[in-house]
């Protein structure tokens, strides 16, 4: 018999949006709906599935809508989807389709076209970024118009995390040239390589329809140039790096607002080093780190201070009391002690070696922010202890070191995928030499399988209380990424990483 998903798609209604302010809707005086211009990088197709760029994925979502979308919490809300059930096995999960759901076209939403989508992003393979949102689809059964089955190579209930995909019309051949999607916005008017102008869709019925009757966008070379032509007033809103606007500086006409990310900043360590064989060792490193100190020198405080691999946005974190998030140097020179270390004239040492806890850390020479935390992270080691010499070399000989086991530890960054799978690093695949844990191992495993919200969240909580204690890599931070906007901008929820703009028709200027 299915079980109902009770955490992430059960329930059968999608939650409407409540109305933008307007000036003469709530007696809100000055404020006006208006017309917003964003920015995009230029494309060579208006194709979604065929995008290379993240600012104009963003944009493409306001005419193209999803299965699902993932919010702040790291939760897949129902969104073309309405509904789904997953087999007691784990390996199927059968979707129901909202009806009523019409292309800008007139044509109707069926599982045909979610079919469609899917067969589509394999042919494109590696030339689209969706590609590797599929590695668990074995297969689509579409069953009836709006209803069909994933197959899955294993059970990975976070799957659904990865659906926020646009979904194509089956019926069209001419998307490189147009766009037709479902979504609250439709394309009035395009001009390659220079602007488009979107109007929105009267019919969409997912929320109530968008208050803002049209969006202009700029085709733009480069996303840095966005933030400035914000700071000029040319532009409404753009998402951006923090590294763009790092030395904008803040104009009195515009805002910047933090977004949660997936991109994790973290040491990692050599097993076959024989200090680091250690999880006392490794744990207080990782006690020894001034996080706080390296975001707001380092990252510009554009991030939150994290060292399990799971965002602090996320409902399946354990909580600032159960991470280390703030440094404690007691408690890493306790570990130490408790291996059998003594402090003597300020090094880490066993009795009768003469030479103490001396580590190598490597750094990629091009990038300066890690290059300027690694020297953090060298001084804050020195304090509880243990020497560190800092290697800095250009990216092709980093690399070829990691892998082939040359170091102690590296300062490393990754950008982890929505469905938080941490094979690629963890396991014995990975970049962590010497790392085996059958306790890991198990903890991994019990991601997968779940299928109600306590026991996922069980199994992430016991995920992390052994990274705790076996300490593979020890986490830095979980970066964020920058909105950046007018200062007249109203009417915007907190930001999540999926679909930026999503509640766009909420918008409006004062």
């Amino acid at each position: 018999m299915k079980r109902v998903l009770s955490v992430l798609l059960l329930c059968t209604v999608i939650l409407s949006g409540c109305k933008g302010k307007t000036a003469d809707g709530d007696g809100n005086k000055g404020s006006s709906v208006g017309e917003f211009t964003l920015a995009m990088q230029a494309e060579a197709s208006l194709d979604p599935l065929k995008t290379k760029h993240e600012t104009a994925a963003l944009v493409f979502d306001l005419v193209y809508d999803s299965l699902v979308y993932v919010d702040r919490e790291m939760r897949a809300v129902p969104y073309l989807a309405k509904s789904c059930t997953v087999s007691d096995d784990g390996l199927t999960i059968s979707f129901s389709l909202n009806e009523g759901i019409y292309w800008h076209d007139g044509a109707a939403l069926t599982s045909s076209d979610v079919e469609h989508t899917i067969r589509q992003i394999r042919t494109l393979g590696e030339d689209s970024i969706y590609f590797e949102r599929l590695r668990y689809i074995e297969e689509i059964v579409v069953r009836d118009m709006y209803h069909f089955d994933l197959r899955l190579t294993t059970p990975h209930i976070t799957v659904l995390n990865l659906l926020d995909f646009p979904i194509v019309p089956c019926h069209r051949t001419d998307l490189d040239t147009t766009m037709v999607g479902t979504g609250q916005y439709k394309l009035e008017a395009y001009t390659p390589q220079k602007n488009m102008t979107l109007i929105k869709n009267e019919n969409w019925s997912l929320s109530e329809p968008p208050q803002m009757e049209r969006i202009h966008v700029k085709m733009i070379e480069r996303s840095a140039d966005a933030a400035s032509m914000v700071k000029i007033g040319e532009v409404t809103a753009v998402a951006s790096h923090f590294k763009s606007v790092g030395g904008l500086g803040i104009g009195e006409n515009m805002q910047i607002t933090h977004f949660p990310t997936l991109e994790y900043e973290f040491i990692g360590f050599n097993f076959e080093n024989r200090f680091l064989s250690s999880a006392n060792v490794r744990r207080a490193i990782a006690y020894g780190i001034d996080r706080e100190k390296i975001i707001e020198d380092v990252f510009l405080q554009y991030g939150s201070a994290a060292c399990v691999p799971v965002p602090p946005s996320a409902y399946l974190y354990i909580g600032g009391e159960g991470d280390i998030t703030k440094r404690d140097t007691e408690k890493a020179k306790g570990l130490l002690f408790a291996d059998g270390f003594n402090l003597e004239d300020g090094k880490m040492r066993k009795e009768g070696e003469e030479s103490g806890i001396v580590l190598t850390l490597l750094v990629n020479e091009e990038n300066e922010m890690r290059k300027k935390y690694a020297r953090i992270v060298q001084e804050n080691l020195k304090e509880i202890g243990i020497q560190t010499e800092i290697y800095t070399l250009p990216f092709a000989e980093y690399k070829e070191k990691l892998f082939s086991g040359e170091f102690d530890m590296y300062v490393g960054g990754c950008k982890f995928s929505a469905d938080l799978s941490y094979g690629f690093l963890i396991t014995d695949t990975g970049i962590q030499n010497g790392y085996h844990s059958e306790e890991m191992a198990a903890a991994l495993s019990g991601l997968g399988p779940q299928r109600t919200d306590e026991t996922i969240i069980a199994a992430y909580k016991a995920f992390q209380e052994v990274f705790l204690q076996e300490m593979p890599f020890a986490g830095i931070t979980f970066l964020d990424g920058a909105l950046v906007h007018t200062a007249a901008l109203r009417g915007m929820e907190a930001p999540a990483a999926s679909k930026l703009y999503r509640n766009i028709g909420k918008w409006y200027l004062e």
